[in-house]
Order: C-alpha cells, then structure tokens, then sequence
C-alpha cells in the first residue's frame, strides 16, 4: 500500500465515504457511480482494489455480513488509523491544484480538417450535448445544492460560452 505521503484523492474519497457511514463494496461502488460519477472516474475494480490494500495496512476495517438468503458479504469501515489518515489527507489534499485535462477537446485541434459547415453542425451539436448535461445538473442542484455541483455547472456554462465562440467563428468562415 502507499505510503501516506504517495496516498491521494482517491485514498481521500474512499476513506471519507466510509467516514460517513460503514458500506459493503457494492453499496460503494454503486455511490460512487450513481452520485459522483460526475465528477470522479474511480473504477469499481480500482475502489476493491484500494479498499483491500487500506485494510491490509489498517486504514479500514472488514466484516462480513449475511442478510437474508443474501450471500456473504464483506462490510467495510474507517478504522481510527484510517481517520486519522483521512485528516492528514484532507490537510494535504485541498490546498493543490492540478490543472484539469479536457480529453474531449482533443478533436478541437483538428477543426481545421472540418469543411465550414460540418464544423459549425458538429460544434452545435456538441452544444446540444452539453445544455443536456448543464439541464441534468440542474436537477441535482434543485435538491442539494452543493459546492461540486455548483462547480460543474460553472464550468460546463463556460464550455457552452466558449462553443458558442468556436459556432460564431465557424460562421464568419
């Protein structure tokens, strides 16, 4: 496992869930999916994978559980090395800043092998794409305001404002 000095943000988001309330593996992959696959790419392998190795170096704690006609199944919880790994991270973590990579801007450097027009179509149908993520969020901030969601929508309202310059500029071409 890494040292506390190589743990990161997703060390951070595990433990910090698990802070809140114990999860069994599927109840945490699938929070992860369902309510910050906006904003984190962890995979359901790699939280497993982050959640054994945690455990083996006392960070987290396991049991396993049997409901039902359920199979077993291994319930995990921040032990009291784990929060106190989880204060140190989040002491660490907050104040740096990465600059964000933007892998769907990849095709922008290529605008110039799009004829006028088919760029100007492209463009605002990935505008379209983005008022419809902007429209989703919005639904979220309705019920639970929240700095992450507040970020989003700014920034995916200067991603629509920042299309809306390419459009013009496909225009004028």
């Amino acid at each position: 496992m890494k040292k506390i000095t190589d743990a990161g943000e997703r060390e951070l988001l595990l433990l910090g869930l698990l802070r809140r309330r114990e999860m069994h593996g599927y109840q945490l992959s699938d929070f992860l999916e369902t309510h910050l696959g906006m904003f984190f790419d962890l995979k359901k392998a790699t939280a497993y994978n982050l959640l054994g190795k945690m455990e083996k170096v006392g960070w987290v704690t396991s049991r396993e559980e049997k409901e039902g006609r359920r199979p077993v199944r291994r319930v995990f919880a921040i032990s009291p090395e784990g929060e106190s790994i989880f204060q140190d991270l989040l002491r660490r973590v907050l104040p740096r800043y990465e600059f964000p990579a933007f892998p769907a801007n990849v095709p922008i450097l290529f605008l110039d092998a799009l004829s006028s027009g088919e760029k100007m179509d492209l463009l605002k149908e990935r505008r379209g794409e983005v008022e419809k993520c902007l429209g989703a969020l919005g639904l979220h901030l309705d019920h639970v305001p929240h700095p992450l969601l507040d970020h989003r929508r700014r920034i995916l309202q200067a991603e629509l404002d920042w299309l809306g310059v390419l459009i013009e500029g496909a225009e004028k071409k």
